[in-house]
């Protein structure tokens, strides 16, 4: 890409987060609410009084699976605790607010591998031995926290340590607000939106959307009567929070660390134009990684990492519902960082998908109701390890392959307080002995469990 194209350096961030500031997003639309001032909650057991300088919250959620894809070492039986999240809102005046969210089981960032005898792992550091830093393998988590392919995190964000979010809203009008901090981006559903609870039973599209990052967001929204009929915004963030789900190890540095000169654009756009249609569209313009000219290397360079994702959910009813995603994702490292690793020739990766599916409700009684839902996602399996093994003809493994699913949901929701799910995933992954879940080797090579998953989760949170 041209010098004259690229993002500025950081010199130059503030001009750029100034232009940021000029329309808006729909992230406010997906808060919780929090309960009216003076309003007592039992938080996980503890009496809390709400007020307007500080309202809590909680978030509690645990879930049990079976997960095929980390059968090879025994661990396809998992339980764990996924999220223990507590939030805290309140407003500084009347125009200033603020919210701050951590989540102590931090474990979704990918560990380096030791590796395996048989066994290919895309997060060993020997991939890259000789080329940059000397990088430690982790022996207790590296194989079992390799990729979005193989993990037994619950959780579906990467988190600043046990931070999830903290940032500050100034109300610059009844319309607009600004916001500086760390917050979730606003690209495509949330998994509330669409029934999911954990990473283990979200779509792959979802995971690839949800990104927690540092930046600046002026957001704008319009209301008709006590409806939100429109949300948009523009936002200007840290490039790196992307950065692990392209295998851009680059040396397994923290990802709230920015590591290029360039800044990440998200636009978003929101429409309700009656209260049974919802329609999201974002837009991602960015990189992550960085060209470090010192230390060439395919596994840490600048990458693309761009894009578009449109959801659609339509409600015309209060108990049914049809959803659906599509989105397309422009990865791989860039041309400049190709060269620098002798592949002159390297186009942007384009990376396709969508998913939709339907969801029944139907209450109980006033304050129970059971529910479920059926969604199919397609997704191209394209990205910069396929790229990587198929240029180099490394276990049998070529681009354009799609990675396909089916998940079936059921839940039991009381209060909107307490939700009991029920999940079952058929999952088709054209190589799964690329995330170390099949040996690539020895006299099983290319063989092993489904990487299919089922399982339960529990979801306790406070008003």
């Amino acid at each position: 890409m041209p010098a004259s194209k690229r993002f500025a350096h950081p010199r130059s961030l503030a001009a750029i987060l100034c232009f940021g500031l000029l329309t808006a997003s729909a992230a406010f639309a997906q808060e919780p609410t929090p309960p009216p001032a003076d309003e007592p909650i039992d938080l996980f057991g503890l009496q809390v009084t709400q007020n307007e300088r500080f309202r809590f919250g909680g978030e509690f959620v645990a879930g049990w699976s079976h997960d095929g894809a980390q059968a090879a070492l025994g661990f396809e039986k998992q339980g764990r605790v996924g999220m223990a999240i507590l939030s805290v809102a309140g407003k500084v005046s009347d125009r200033v607010r603020y919210y701050v969210s951590v989540n102590p089981v931090s474990e979704t960032a990918s560990r380096p591998s030791c590796g395996e005898k048989d066994f290919f792992f895309p997060n060993d550091p020997h991939l890259y031995a000789g080329t940059g830093p000397i990088v430690p393998c982790n022996p207790e988590d590296g194989l079992k926290r390799v990729d979005t392919y193989n993990t037994f995190s619950l959780d579906y964000i990467t988190q600043q340590g046990i931070l999830r979010e903290g940032y500050v809203d100034w109300g610059i009008s009844n319309t607009m607000s600004l916001r500086g901090g760390r917050f979730i981006l606003p690209i495509g559903f949330a998994p509330r939106d669409v029934g999911a609870a954990t990473a283990k039973d979200m779509t792959r599209i979802q995971r690839l959307n949800a990104e927690a990052n540092y930046g600046a967001m002026v957001a704008f929204s319009a209301r008709r009567g006590e409806r939100p009929v429109f949300d948009a915004g523009l936002m200007a963030v840290l490039g790196d929070g992307n950065r692990e789900k392209d295998y851009d190890w680059f040396y397994f540095v923290n990802t709230s660390l920015d590591t290029n000169s360039a800044v990440t654009v998200v636009a978003s756009a929101r429409a309700m134009p009656i209260k049974a249609v919802d329609l999201r569209v974002a837009y991602k313009k960015g990189y992550t990684g960085s060209k470090v000219e010192r230390l060439p290397s395919y596994w840490a360079s600048k990458r693309n990492d761009d894009a578009l994702v449109v959801s659609l959910k339509l409600s015309p009813t209060s108990w049914a519902s049809l959803f659906g995603e599509y989105a397309k994702y422009r990865w791989g490292p860039t041309i400049t960082s190709g060269e620098l690793v002798g592949l002159p020739d390297l186009a942007g990766i384009d990376k396709p998908g969508y998913y939709m599916g339907a969801q029944l409700e139907a209450p109980l009684s006033s304050k129970i109701r059971v529910g479920g839902s059926v969604t199919r996602e397609e997704l191209t399996r394209d990205d910069s390890l396929i790229q990587y093994l198929t240029l180099n003809n490394l276990y049998g493994v070529s681009m354009g392959k799609k990675d396909r699913e089916l998940l079936v949901r059921g839940y039991v929701d009381v209060s909107r307080l307490v939700n009991i799910s029920f999940f079952w995933m058929d999952v088709s992954n054209p190589f799964p002995w690329v995330s170390g879940s099949w040996p690539v080797t020895g006299p099983v090579a290319f063989t092993g469990r489904e990487p299919d998953r089922l399982g339960v989760t529990v979801t306790v949170r406070t008003p």
